[in-house]
């Protein structure tokens, strides 16, 4: 996945922080468990946060416990465990890593790419059929942003991603709440979340991309304009953020929340555009 969605470490407190890195485990062990240890390597943060915000109205939460993890199987941290929300996170992460993996296969790096795919060939398969379809909302969307990267560079492009996201959370959200209303407000949040993704990573990648004569909406953009037009469409996504956010009835996790949603995307966000790396969460 693209790792820019993730909390604000230094503003979090001990028990969001502990809270965070449950779920994060929590999806990488149900990888383990559903798709094999290979597949595990495809988590990302992005997903993390789809997965909290579900949690946070649900009113069934997976049960926590302690566990040992891949790269540390001696110290024992506390995890969820299983859970409808938990596996299909899981379930996304091998969906969304097989495609992006496939776009690599596609543009400049085909090598790793293929490599990836067939890596999680296996995986991909399974979840096809735990979850046809998200995997359809993935071919159609991805679909048509594919067709749109034939052309010029079009900043509507994010538009595409962030209607796939649209759709992860219009079929997720019943398993949060029954509330139409909730569930429109989760459906918008999607849409800015995946349209933001879309424009830092593109952004991000502009420069390469130029170099390598791969297609980016911000390539026919003077570097600086590119810069200041995504940092306009970017807080705009992270305002529209903001207001769903602020209206959801958590029954938990709304400091975390609030910490990713109005801190750390946009240190994400002055990182990628000030040409900072994003490190390790």
């Amino acid at each position: 996945m693209f790792g820019y969605v993730r909390p604000y470490k230094p503003e979090l407190l001990v028990k969001e922080l502990t809270r965070y890195q449950s779920v994060y485990c929590g999806i990488c062990k149900q990888i383990g468990r559903d798709y094999g240890q290979l597949p595990r390597l495809a988590l990302g943060y992005d997903l993390t946060l789809f997965t909290v915000l579900l949690l946070s109205l649900s009113p069934d939460q997976p049960p926590e416990e302690l566990a040992g993890c891949i790269s540390n199987p001696i110290k024992k941290r506390p995890m969820l465990m299983g859970g409808e929300i938990i596996r299909l996170a899981a379930g996304l992460t091998i969906l969304l890593a097989y495609h992006k993996a496939a776009d690599n296969a596609r543009d400049e790096h085909p090598v790793l790419g293929r490599t990836v795919q067939l890596a999680l060939a296996g995986a991909h398969r399974k979840a096809v059929r735990r979850f046809p379809s998200y995997e359809q909302a993935i071919h159609e969307h991805l679909g048509n942003l594919h067709e749109l990267e034939n052309g010029p560079p079009d900043l509507t492009a994010a538009d595409h991603f962030g209607r796939l996201l649209e759709s992860f959370m219009a079929q997720a959200a019943p398993l949060a709440s029954p509330d139409p209303a909730i569930r429109a407000g989760l459906s918008r949040f999607g849409y800015h979340l995946g349209s933001w993704i879309y424009l830092l990573d593109a952004i991000d990648d502009r420069d390469n991309d130029c170099n390598n004569g791969s297609w980016n909406p911000f390539s026919a953009l003077d570097p600086t304009i590119a810069q200041e037009t995504a940092r306009a469409l970017l807080e705009q996504h992270e305002l529209e953020m903001d207001r769903v956010a602020a209206l959801l009835p958590y029954d938990r996790d709304a400091g975390l929340l609030g910490n990713i949603v109005t801190v750390g995307l946009l240190a994400a966000r002055d990182s990628i555009l000030s040409g900072r790396r994003l490190g390790k969460f």
